[in-house]
């Protein structure tokens, strides 16, 4: 929703500099959003519920905007699970929809790409997704300076791990683009994750990174001893990742946030 919104702003503001009356930037929004803004949105949720309740706000925020809906274009979130990939054979569905569904995001995932990948993906230890194609996404990260890691165990496998490894694969092919993250933080200091922070720098010449700690788990505490808060309803610790590939700049950054959720919802300050 804040993409539409940042989208719809951006064009306001141009069409208030350029002196245009409030009926000719609701013409030029109503003409834009199928032709320009719906064929460029894309999204992938592996449950009903979610991707209905998708569609209906993304509809709302566009009624928002003043979009009168005069086209038949749709919005592009598609019932599948993101670290699937393409397949050259699709199974028959017995459902019309569904099969039509599944053929058109199997078309997306073959030859569209990408340069803005954001996301909440799930963090789970104990992985679901374990298919061949799942586990072997993550082998760039059990490297580390040119050879493996030693570790007995590994937790490369964890959800969170496997989205952001397809985000920086799909970046990584179109040579210039951002991904933009908030996930379980534990790849931040873990020296199992040492292989993955290796690859993320080599991909992403800019990559900033806000750690939200608030790890019940760990029973983190700020450093001034008073209790530290998670941002959302778990016991584990999250992080926000931007992560820019192409452009002049290059830095890595890394700051913290510790306290109150309020604190943490109401901080501007970071780059």
């Amino acid at each position: 929703m804040e993409v539409i919104d940042v989208i719809y702003k951006t064009l306001r503001g141009k069409g208030i500099k350029e002196g245009l009356s409030e009926s000719r930037q609701n013409d030029l929004w109503n003409e834009y959003v199928p032709k320009h803004l719906l064929p460029r949105l894309h999204a992938y949720e592996l449950m009903m519920a979610p991707y209905a309740i998708a569609h209906m706000k993304i509809g709302l925020k566009l009624a928002e905007t003043g979009y009168r809906f005069g086209s038949d274009e749709r919005a592009r979130i598609y019932l599948t699970n993101a670290l699937e990939p393409w397949v050259k054979q699709l199974q028959l569905i017995g459902f019309d929809a569904l099969a039509h569904e599944a053929a058109a995001v199997n078309e997306i995932k073959r030859h569209k790409r990408f340069t803005v990948v954001i996301g909440n993906p799930p963090y789970s230890g104990i992985s679901s997704n374990m298919t061949d194609y799942a586990q072997r996404i993550v082998d760039a990260y059990k490297i580390v300076d040119g050879g493996a890691l030693k570790e007995r165990k590994l937790w490369l496998q964890d959800d969170y791990v496997k989205f952001i490894r397809k985000a920086q694969t799909l970046i990584d092919s179109t040579k210039v683009g951002v991904f933009g993250y908030i996930t379980n933080h534990g790849y931040l200091d873990n020296p199992t994750f040492r292989g993955m922070r290796q690859s993320l720098m080599g991909t992403f010449p800019r990559l900033c990174v806000l750690d939200l700690h608030g790890n019940s788990n760990k029973k983190e505490q700020s450093p001034d001893g008073s209790v530290d808060k998670p941002v959302f309803e778990i016991k584990q610790g999250v992080a926000i990742c931007l992560a820019t590939r192409g452009g002049a700049n290059s830095r890595v950054a890394h700051a913290e946030l510790w306290g109150s959720r309020e604190v943490k919802y109401a901080y501007r300050d970071w780059e």
